[in-house]
């Protein structure tokens, strides 16, 4: 009877163990060579609780292009040996290249970055105005008043 219990033990360590999570969510940028990797990131309960974000601004300065979360066989044989209290997962950001840049003819409208919160209100409800006539994109821009002058 305890050999039957290890057996069925043994099973259930190894299918668990085996099972593989995988989530990629693309932001349609072009990727670049850069990739920050962490192999344990904490989630905890099955990955109920969810993990500390990752930012990943100084390292990504044109952005993100790709972010890639996955259960390894190490983070899976970890998770099966805590019954899941604690689901170590591993994840792979893909940095962006170049600049971010908007379409040719994108109409901007101007804020400055001191506006007071009537005028950023007005600022948007300008271009959403203007994207409902235009039927396109607007893009609203914050412009350094001080920097401008010089």
């Amino acid at each position: 009877m305890n050999r039957w219990k290890t057996l069925v033990l043994g099973a259930l360590v190894l299918a668990s163990t085996t099972a593989c999570f995988r989530q990629v969510v693309q932001t349609g940028r072009a990727p670049s060579q850069t990739i920050v990797q962490q192999n344990w990131v904490s989630t905890w309960v099955f990955g109920l609780v969810a993990a500390t974000p990752i930012d990943a601004r100084t390292k990504c300065p044109s952005g993100v292009a790709t972010v890639e979360t996955l259960t390894s066989f190490p983070n899976g044989f970890v998770s099966a040996l805590t019954f899941g209290i604690w689901a170590p997962q591993t994840v792979r950001i893909t940095c962006a290249s170049g600049t971010a840049a908007l379409p040719n003819g994108t109409e901007i409208v101007h804020v400055a970055v001191s506006a007071t919160e009537s005028q950023l209100s007005d600022a948007l409800q300008q271009a959403a105005v203007r994207s409902a006539q235009l039927d396109r994109p607007v893009a609203v821009q914050f412009d350094d008043v001080t920097s401008a002058k010089e």
